[in-house]
């Protein structure tokens, strides 16, 4: 058998986890001297209307060596232990899981996974992991397929303002204010453990249909996404709809970790492609 351990920057529901006997560590934000565990999505409300309010900029706490051996030993004698984390180019985690790796009784059969993603898409990769479990995989055959499967997954950010970006040292305050009087809005894709700015766009609209349109057309799997709350989002699940002929009816809620970052009221799309 293979336990799967995962991190919280995943975003999985309280009930996917519990379903499909997945334990989770945890990473932490740090706000106004108060820190709070990322948790699941009902304990995310507090710390974004804290975010609102304070002048303070979010901290990250990554999880010790010690929380990973915590975790491996919930799985059974004898399973394999399938490790998957936030990219490794955001955070430590996933060096954290390793010395874990190393200090563990029996390291061979832990294996750790760089995602290369994060929130959704990294959720995608987790429930392809689940799926291969399920058929029976040993942990070394699905490790070897997560690493794949991570090549064909993306996400991609429409933020609403320059302020949480500016905020957390990724823009200039002359780029954000720049594009605030604009009226810019990027396009911020994350793939293979990279951020890149696909596109700048004149008005959020425009950045919108911009995002459906880079879709890619061998899809296999697409979430919405957004955080905390977002006056656009719903303009985005109607434009997903028809241009897939699909019915989308709710979307996916990113994290603190990650969306302290980006900036509440950004929207995004994770997608995954067709694999082999």
């Amino acid at each position: 058998m293979v336990k799967l351990i995962i991190d919280s920057p995943a975003c999985a529901s309280k009930q996917f986890v519990e379903e499909n006997n997945i334990t989770v560590v945890h990473l932490s934000s740090m706000l106004d001297g108060v820190t709070r565990q990322e948790g699941f999505e009902e304990d995310w409300l507090e710390f974004f209307e804290a975010v609102k309010t304070s002048s303070d900029f979010p901290k990250t706490s990554l999880p010790s060596p010690e929380q990973f051996l915590e975790a491996f030993a919930t799985a059974n004698d004898g399973d394999d232990i399938l490790v998957i984390t936030i990219s490794k180019s955001l955070s430590g985690t996933f060096n954290a899981a390793n010395v874990a790796r190393e200090m563990y009784a029996h390291p061979e059969k832990v294996f750790v996974v760089d995602s290369n993603q994060c929130c959704q898409s990294e959720l995608l990769l987790v429930e392809e992991c689940v799926e291969l479990i399920k058929q029976g995989l040993t942990g070394k055959e699905v490790y070897e397929k997560a690493l794949e499967i991570a090549t064909k997954t993306r996400i991609e950010f429409v933020p609403t303002t320059m302020e949480y970006l500016r905020r957390g040292g990724r823009i200039s305050l002359l780029s954000a204010t720049f594009a605030s009087v604009l009226n810019i809005k990027p396009i911020l894709s994350f793939k293979n453990g990279v951020l890149t700015c696909a596109k700048k766009c004149l008005g959020i609209g425009k950045a919108l249909n911009e995002m459906v349109k880079n879709i890619p057309t061998n899809l296999k799997k697409i979430y919405v996404c957004y955080i905390h709350e977002s006056e656009v989002l719903q303009h985005l699940i109607d434009k997903v709809n028809a241009a897939l002929k699909t019915n989308i009816m709710e979307a996916k809620k990113i994290g603190p970790v990650v969306g302290s970052h980006i900036g509440i009221g950004a929207v995004g799309l994770a997608t995954l492609e067709n694999y082999s």
